[in-house]
């Protein structure tokens, strides 16, 4: 009875099978329909992949630019700041390298006092030897005297020699002799005024001669050797003082030329240096940085300040070259006074 059932079900069963699949195959639209989507799915699915492979391809070529951009952006930047550096390095060196611009004040004013203290040293010798004559007059002939007596005719024409030359330089320069202000002024002077001055000197220093203590001594004795030292002892005094006025003259309206023209003296050109800087406004305004057309860098700053001190100390040195002439002049004073007290050697022979 068992077997009978087990075939028919067995039998049922391929039955049914067959007409299932005989039922797909036979709906061919369907079929295809379902093919077909698939088919565009597929489509789809590839252009979303593609898509999809495009978007991220595109995240990472920005991401690339955005690293490529902010590296270019960090090597201009070093590049313009390498740049700034080299040009602001450049501009530095060259105001280094620059001269000042009052560079040419200084070297004038330098150049300047060479030349004068050359003239100086030079119109103080001439002035000498000019009064070589007198000096030997008023000293019976000096220490070197080979045996020429002065009289007092000679010392006498001597002195009219003198004035007659003095009041004839002096007729020439139209009563400039006769104004004592020229002593006192701070002005330049003409060359003609600076002539009147080097009278009035010669005149302060006293123009006549006296009668030397050698005068009917008789030479080789011994009064007449204590004549001639103080003799060539009170005329030495009265160069010195001449001497001195004749430097002070010098430094303040500087020198008559081969030419007779007249050459600024040291006061002077100070005096012109100091106006030039110190006293000027522009060049207040330049080295303050305080006005806006004359911007001054630091590198000249510094050097204007060392041409200061270079002025500054050829001046300071000039003082003190004063300060020595002063000295030995009051000095000179001191003594003279001494030996006035002192018995002269006609007092000590009589």
């Amino acid at each position: 009875m068992r077997a009978p059932k087990i075939t028919v079900s067995l039998i049922l069963l391929v039955l049914s099978q067959f007409s299932f699949a005989d039922m797909l195959v036979s709906d061919e639209a369907s079929f295809k329909q379902k093919y077909f989507d698939n088919f565009n799915r597929t489509v789809e699915s590839a252009k979303n992949m593609v898509v999809n492979a495009a978007q991220l391809k595109a995240i990472g070529d920005t991401a690339q630019m955005g690293v490529d951009a902010i590296n270019n952006g960090f090597a201009n930047t070093t590049a313009r700041l390498d740049k700034g550096k080299e040009e602001r390095q450049n501009l530095e060196h060259l105001e280094r390298v620059q001269p000042a611009k009052d560079a040419c004040d200084t070297l004038a004013v330098s150049v300047g006092l060479n030349d004068a203290e050359c003239a100086e040293a030079d119109q103080i010798d001439r002035k000498a030897t000019e009064r070589a004559a007198r000096y030997s007059a008023a000293t019976g002939g000096g220490m070197m005297n080979k045996g020429e007596e002065v009289s007092v005719q000679d010392i006498n024409s001597v002195n009219t020699k003198i004035a007659a030359e003095i009041i004839d330089k002096c007729a020439k320069l139209d009563g400039k002799c006769q104004d004592p202000k020229l002593w006192l002024t701070s002005s330049a002077l003409t060359a003609d005024e600076y002539r009147a001055l080097q009278l009035q000197n010669d005149l302060a220093a006293g123009s006549q001669i006296a009668v030397p203590h050698v005068t009917s001594l008789l030479p080789g004795s011994p009064e007449y050797a204590h004549a001639v030292v103080e003799d060539v002892r009170i005329e030495n005094a009265r160069e010195q003082a001449r001497s001195s006025l004749e430097a002070i003259q010098i430094a303040q309206h500087g020198t008559i030329t081969g030419s007779g023209t007249r050459a600024p003296g040291r006061v002077e050109l100070y005096d012109d240096f100091d106006d030039k800087h110190i006293g000027s406004k522009e060049w207040i305004c330049a080295v303050t940085n305080s006005c806006t057309d004359n911007y001054v860098p630091p590198a000249e700053a510094q050097r204007r300040a060392a041409e200061l001190k270079a002025v500054a100390t050829s001046l300071a040195l000039d003082q003190y070259k004063s300060d020595l002439r002063r000295e030995a002049l009051l000095q000179s004073a001191l003594l003279n006074e001494v030996n006035k007290a002192a018995p002269t050697i006609r007092e000590v022979t009589q």
